[in-house]
């Protein structure tokens, strides 16, 4: 075969080639074309469904729960030990401050006392004497000041004596409620002894926590709400004493709180739920859950301006499952993008599809 024969050869295949080849490039070139110039027009124009803001009035509020405390408490024990001579209280009832209530045998006691007044009484005389001798010089410094010592020392014994008596005698510290007796007459107690509780109930504390964020918002004089299981009573108390510190594992703050307790009608050692008011009428807006998106800055929402996806960076008050409850960032009539929110971007064009 000629050199010329076979060059003619190719020339005709790659003609018949191209012809068979090309025609279908150019239609596969097109279809992509089609479907690229489709998928753009699709990203660059977003139907979304929107919600027109409106304001509402909200009173941030914070729950917490606590635990109640009566005003006063303490628990009945002697300073002493001894035998029991006398129960002087009936179980459950109010006893005024001063009262006496448990009595120890102080037998041994009052027989010191009555040895040491006697001698007393005869070193009040002794000491008398030597005084008047010492004013007309009829005895010494000396024998007097012996005389006046040996009087203040009987004078400190009996000081010491009264002491030791009168913590024999167990008292009401305040106006209170006495508890469950656990000591009968005639026992002996000792100052590990619990003898019964003693609580002042007129008034009651409330322990809480609030979220170390809060600190700054709550104040001396603040009123919270309380309520106690089983009762639906509300209650007010107010805020009296707070925590210098942030606790580092909970960051969370113990706040103090006191209320009026007529009838005794919150019972200390109680379970309380509590609300507290941190601001009055904050203008608000509320907006689902899903339309808020985070960002490195914080939390922000897309906005429909003029067909434009814009965002825009908000602050939000509380939220739950479903909504989302909204301070600052927002306006009266803005609105919001809630649906496709996963293709947005900033810039993109949208269509309104529904209106909320």
């Amino acid at each position: 075969m000629s050199k010329n024969k076979s060059i003619k050869i190719a020339a005709t295949i790659l003609i018949i080639a191209a012809i068979i080849i090309i025609p279908k490039l150019t239609f596969l070139k097109g279809t992509i074309e089609e479907k690229g110039v489709s998928r753009r027009e699709t990203i660059r124009e977003l139907p979304v469904n929107v919600l027109i803001l409106k304001s509402a009035e909200f009173s941030e509020r914070i729950l917490s729960t606590g635990t109640v405390w009566a005003n006063e408490e303490i628990e009945l024990r002697s300073e002493v030990s001894g035998r029991v001579t006398g129960i002087f209280f009936t179980e459950g009832n109010f006893i005024p401050k001063g009262e006496l209530l448990v009595k120890i045998n102080d037998a041994e006691l009052q027989a010191q006392m009555k040895k040491a007044e006697s001698r007393k009484k005869i070193l009040e005389d002794r000491e008398y004497r030597q005084r008047i001798l010492l004013e007309k010089n009829g005895t010494t410094q000396e024998n007097y000041d012996a005389a006046l010592n040996d009087l203040q020392t009987v004078e400190a014994d009996i000081e010491l004596l009264r002491a030791q008596i009168e913590k024999t005698e167990i008292k009401a510290p305040f106006d209170g409620f006495v508890g469950l007796r656990y000591i009968s007459e005639g026992s002996y107690i000792t100052p590990t002894t619990k003898i019964s509780l003693f609580q002042k109930t007129d008034k009651v504390k409330i322990d809480f926590a609030i979220p170390g964020k809060y600190y700054s918002y709550i104040r001396r004089g603040n009123t919270v709400k309380l309520t106690i299981p089983g009762s639906i009573r509300v209650f007010d108390a107010s805020v009296f004493a707070i925590e210098p510190k942030i606790d580092q594992e909970s960051r969370s703050v113990i706040v103090r709180a006191i209320a009026n307790n007529p009838g005794r009608l919150i019972p200390p050692g109680a379970f309380a739920n509590v609300e507290v008011k941190i601001s009055e009428k904050i203008k608000s807006f509320t907006i689902p859950t899903e339309s808020v998106i985070p960002d490195i800055r914080g939390q922000i929402v897309y906005l429909n301006k003029g067909g434009v996806a814009v965002p825009t960076q908000i602050e939000i008050l509380d939220r739950d499952v479903k909504t989302v409850r909204v301070a600052s960032g927002v306006n009266e009539g803005d609105t919001v993008i809630v649906s496709g929110i996963i293709n947005l971007r900033p810039g993109l064009k949208v269509t309104i599809s529904d209106i909320k």
